[in-house]
């Protein structure tokens, strides 16, 4: 039997935290909605290791990829 498979998922994190979306989480910048979401994935991930979203590094992987995606597309439009 295998000893290293995770423990199945027991927590499933809210739907405002899987995916972005700053009309979700209203600020005066866009980059303030995604610290406001940022913190609050963290502070998930923290409590329910294990989880959909990851670990800690996942989180922070996901910020900067939506950042990124962010500073290019402004780029291209500007």
């Amino acid at each position: 039997m295998a000893t290293h498979r995770r423990p199945p998922l027991t927590v499933a994190p809210p739907s405002e935290l899987v995916s972005f979306d700053p009309d979700e989480w209203p600020a005066g910048e866009w980059w303030q909605s995604c610290e406001l979401w940022g913190r609050a994935c963290m502070e998930f991930v923290k409590a329910h290791p294990g989880s959909e979203l990851g670990s800690a590094l996942d989180v922070l992987r996901e910020k900067r990829r939506l950042s990124e995606a962010r500073r290019r597309s402004q780029r291209v439009a500007g």
